[in-house]
């Protein structure tokens, strides 16, 4: 996936606007937070197939596929790389509180949606990351 020439700008923008926005399944959750970030990054909306499909956690989860949101991340940008090689923009896939979710890489962490909006999580805690 290609970068649109003015990410940057447009990431600021993204973080932005997602800043005080809470957590919420189906709009504002750690997948559809990742799709919408590579959106505005690149113009490309791989997160397309999963809106409008579910709008709590179990409907969440039936809407995965088999592999959870490795596969997800993986199916959209291709095969993962080392966590030690994300930049910022970049999709990871992280470990906190003993749960996986998908976050972006902000420099030394990643920012994701939490329940008062964005939260930071280390990216010592990413498993896997998706270049953009």
């Amino acid at each position: 996936m290609t970068r649109l020439q003015d990410w940057q700008l447009r990431f600021a923008a993204f973080a932005k606007e997602r800043a005080s926005m809470p957590f919420a399944w189906g709009s504002n959750d750690c997948c559809l937070f990742a799709a919408d970030a590579v959106l505005a990054l690149t113009g490309k909306d791989w997160g397309a197939d999963y809106r409008g499909g579910y709008d709590d956690a179990k409907r969440a989860l039936r809407a995965m596929p088999a592999g959870g949101l490795r596969e997800v991340a993986s199916r959209a940008l291709g095969e993962p790389v080392s966590p030690l090689l994300a930049a910022v923009g970049d999709v990871v896939l992280m470990e906190s509180e003993g749960r996986e979710l998908l976050a972006i890489c902000n420099g030394t962490s990643a920012i994701g949606p939490g329940a008062d909006g964005l939260t930071s999580i280390d990216m010592e805690a990413a498993l896997a990351a998706w270049k953009v």
